[in-house]
Formats: structure tokens, sequence, C-alpha cells
């Protein structure tokens, strides 16, 4: 086999290989499947609510099983004071929980982002009070640190595999050989 044929058969087999990675990729789409967006069937306390007591937590009900790894809330008082105390734990099979520590009455800021297993997210702000009503102003919108997510470790996987294939695609560029005799 001449050394052009060889050059031939790898190029070919490269993009072969790149063909069938992008089909299996383009098949696993973790795109979500359901046509309907997420939407919160209910928000304990309520937007707007005013309470006597303190609650212990905060508990966020929506219309698919929530993602607990990839949904967060987080709960401010009206001086920008983080509330919500460790991680947010499922409640039942479709709702999330947030404990809050609060001693005072306040005016409180609920920030969610909530993600489904099947990848629908539903977000908002929600806002009630703990004690007198209309005593404070309205708080200010949580800081963006507050919505920070992590690296997508598909996508990440994805990129790297892209940056593979493109150097296997230079480096067989680079490596035609010179054909010496024109004839």
């Amino acid at each position: 086999m001449s050394t052009t044929t060889r050059i031939y058969a790898g190029s070919a087999l490269a993009v072969a290989a790149l063909v069938a990675l992008f089909a299996l990729a383009a098949r696993v789409d973790p795109a979500p499947s359901a046509d309907s967006p997420a939407e919160v069937v209910s928000i304990a306390p309520a937007d707007g609510a005013v309470l006597a007591d303190p609650p212990d937590a905060v508990e966020i009900r929506v219309s698919g099983r929530p993602d607990v790894r990839r949904s967060h809330i987080s709960v401010y008082d009206g001086d920008s004071v983080r509330l919500d105390t460790g991680e947010v734990s499922a409640a039942g099979d479709d709702g999330l929980r947030q404990t809050i520590r609060l001693d005072r009455p306040a005016d409180l800021t609920v920030a969610y982002h909530v993600v489904t297993t099947d990848g629908r997210d539903v977000s908002g702000i929600v806002r009630f009070t703990v004690g007198a009503a209309g005593g404070a102003a309205p708080p200010a919108a949580p800081t963006a640190e507050a919505h920070a997510h992590g690296v997508d470790p598909f996508g990440a996987t994805l990129l790297v595999v892209d940056g593979l294939a493109l150097l296997v695609v230079v480096v067989l560029l680079v490596r035609r050989p010179v054909d010496a005799d024109p004839s």
C-alpha cells in the first residue's frame, strides 16, 4: 500500500469516526423531552404571606420531579443577609425543602431555581414577612452569586472530544507526504 493510499485511508477513518461521534452526540441529546415548561405548583410560605412565627423551612413543589443536585433555593432578609442553612433536600416526589434560621421579625426574599430530572426548569422570587406586616422596604434582589452553576460534565466531555478531533485532523494535514516523483 502506497503512502498516499495510507494517508487517504487514515483520513477516511478519522472522518468516519467523527461522523459516528457526532451521530452519537446527537442521539444522546440532553434536551428536555417534555414540551411544556416546568411550573410551580405551590410555595410555602406563600408569596406575600405574613407569618406570626418564623418558619423552619421553605418548600417549593413543581410539576415534575426536581433534581436536587442542580436546583437551589436562597433565602435573604431585608439587609441581604443569607438565612438558608444546609443543602436543599427533597420534599416528596415533586418538591424541594430549604431549611432557614430566623429568630426575629423580618421581610424575607426567596430566590429559587428548580431544574427537573427531565431538564425543564423554573425560577422566580417570592417575598413574605415574619412579624409585623410592612415593617421595612422590599429587599433588594439577591446577588448573581446565589444563582451560580458548575460545569456541565457532558458539555465539558464533548468539548474535550472536539479538541482531540481537531488535533487529529491538523496532524493528518501537517503529515501529508511530499510527492517526490510527480510522474
